[in-house]
């Protein structure tokens, strides 16, 4: 009996504390971002020969928001170019901040900044780290609800050393799908 009565009164309490905060703690995401530098780096695989190309940078992430403003998490990042004789493939890992500077009911505006590593490797057994930088310089999300849509302007960075290049401004824009609660 004590355990229903527990049951209930969790039931009734979660809701109703969830309802209570001012805005969403938790944000799922899940995305896709361009690969305009990569098709101008790799211009083989932009042209798709042999049916190979870009599969552009499918992302995903986590944020949790400590106050109104700032929020934090992480994300990964996927991209692989095919190219007719090699496949090369990103791997990102990056701890984020997010700044939210303005909140609506339906509309959000943030900027933030995430510092890794990213993991670059290929078909052949070549395998190669380097610092990541991903910056949103502005950030949008459209709903009202615990799903929403989000624009983001930025820009993905892996540079190792002033001599290897591995992104360079990519993931200029992205688009993602946001679950939060």
């Amino acid at each position: 009996m004590r355990k229903i009565i527990l049951f209930i009164v969790l039931a009734l309490g979660i809701p109703a504390a969830v309802a209570a905060q001012e805005f969403p703690r938790h944000q799922l995401r899940a995305g896709w971002g361009d690969m305009l530098f990569e098709s101008l780096a790799f211009p083989k695989a932009a042209r798709a020969q042999g049916g190979k190309g870009f599969t552009g940078h499918l992302f995903a992430g986590y944020q949790y928001q400590l106050n109104k403003v700032v929020s934090l998490g992480g994300q990964l990042d996927f991209q692989a170019i095919r190219m007719a004789d090699m496949d090369n493939f990103d791997l990102a890992v990056m701890p984020t901040v997010r700044f939210t500077y303005l909140r609506t009911p339906w509309v959000e505006l943030h900027s933030g900044v995430a510092v890794g590593v990213l993991l670059a490797f290929d078909n052949k057994g070549g395998a190669e780290f380097s610092p990541a930088l991903d910056l949103n310089f502005v950030g949008i999300q459209l709903g009202n609800g615990p799903l929403t849509a989000g624009l983001d302007l930025g820009m993905l960075n892996a540079l190792s050393g002033g001599s290897k290049i591995y992104l360079l401004g990519a993931r200029l824009v992205s688009v993602s799908l946001n679950y939060q609660f």
